[in-house]
């Protein structure tokens, strides 16, 4: 195996930890900050259902961002994949130290592939490029809309039921359910985003560098540093309930199913952001925190812009080594 080959592997796993780090949060930060799971539970639970999820529907999203979806099919080598994926990393790492739930899709499709594009002057396919962002924008409002009609209808149902045990079974299982099926869109989408480039540049087979990048990101980055943006999303945007909690994920993960069904890379934080402030707005106890709402919204503009950076100055640098 050459350098450039463990390279790649290497940057591989460091943007599926950056993944699991930071987007562990948005299919259990509900869960943990409505106290219904512990930190260890959810975690397991991640790392199950985003296996299924890589291995099972990961293709439709990595064939977007790695095969002709925004630059040409063939065009991405694997010095390009390796400059992507390092830059979105480098990006994501540093708005995970900050708590900040920013999007790996906006840092890998937004930015180190569009940076690397520009770059080398490959012609970037802007349709597929305009059809993502519009999902980016649409998918929090979205999220939120489904959040608030799914926690009303929750809140009859649960209100009809007199037994305290069966409400509380109920809640957990609610949580379990909203949580497994965030994370199997997580393996579905993030996932693909990060083994996408990887693919594009013919390094690996798909459900292979799906399941390598799910592996990295449940075992490595959900379980030893995703507890500081699952705090954000769970308890400093609203105070949570168990329904409201439900509400926000499932809500989410149905507008990120929506994506995934077109093959969209959209952004799971900016999905679960949007249902937590839409049962925050409607539910949430003491309102929605608007600094941290500033905060995170600062964190998805600067995402894109900044990994764009970053993979433009990296190319050039190599290029100038004559390393690309």
């Amino acid at each position: 195996m050459d350098a450039l080959a463990v390279a790649i592997i290497a940057v591989a796993f460091y943007i599926a930890w950056n993944i699991g780090s930071n987007d562990s949060a948005n299919a259990m930060g509900t869960a943990v900050g409505a106290g219904i799971l512990s930190f260890r539970q959810a975690t397991l639970t991640i790392a199950i259902f985003t296996l299924l999820g890589a291995y099972l529907k990961g293709y439709k999203v990595m064939k977007t961002v790695g095969k002709g979806g925004i630059v040409p099919e063939g065009y991405l080598t694997m010095e390009m994949a390796l400059i992507a994926l390092l830059s979105a990393g480098v990006w994501v790492t540093i708005a995970t130290i900050k708590g900040l739930p920013v999007s790996t899709t906006q840092a890998i499709v937004g930015g180190g592939v569009i940076g690397v594009g520009l770059a080398t002057s490959a012609p970037v396919n802007w349709w597929t490029l305009t059809k993502i962002a519009v999902a980016w924008v649409a998918s929090p409002v979205l999220s939120g809309i489904l959040a608030i009609i799914l926690y009303k209808f929750y809140s009859y149902v649960i209100s009809k039921i007199r037994s305290v045990s069966t409400i509380e079974a109920l809640y957990k299982a609610l949580a379990i359910l909203g949580g497994s099926y965030m994370a199997f869109n997580f393996g579905t989408n993030e996932v693909a985003n990060a083994s996408g480039p990887i693919v594009g540049a013919g390094f690996l087979a798909p459900k292979t560098a799906g399941v390598l990048v799910a592996l990295s990101l449940a075992v490595g980055g959900a379980l030893t540093f995703s507890y500081a943006v699952m705090h954000t999303v769970g308890k400093k945007i609203t105070a949570l309930g168990p329904v409201s909690a439900f509400a926000a994920q499932f809500g989410s993960a149905m507008a990120v199913s929506i994506a995934n069904v077109f093959g969209l890379p959209v952004s799971s934080s900016q999905s679960i952001v949007g249902g937590v402030v839409g049962v925050g707005l409607l539910a949430g106890r003491g309102g929605v925190d608007r600094k941290v709402i500033v905060d995170i919204v600062f964190g998805w503009v600067a995402t894109p812009l900044t990994a764009i950076g970053i993979s433009f100055v990296l190319l050039k640098l190599f290029a100038l080594a004559g390393m690309v």
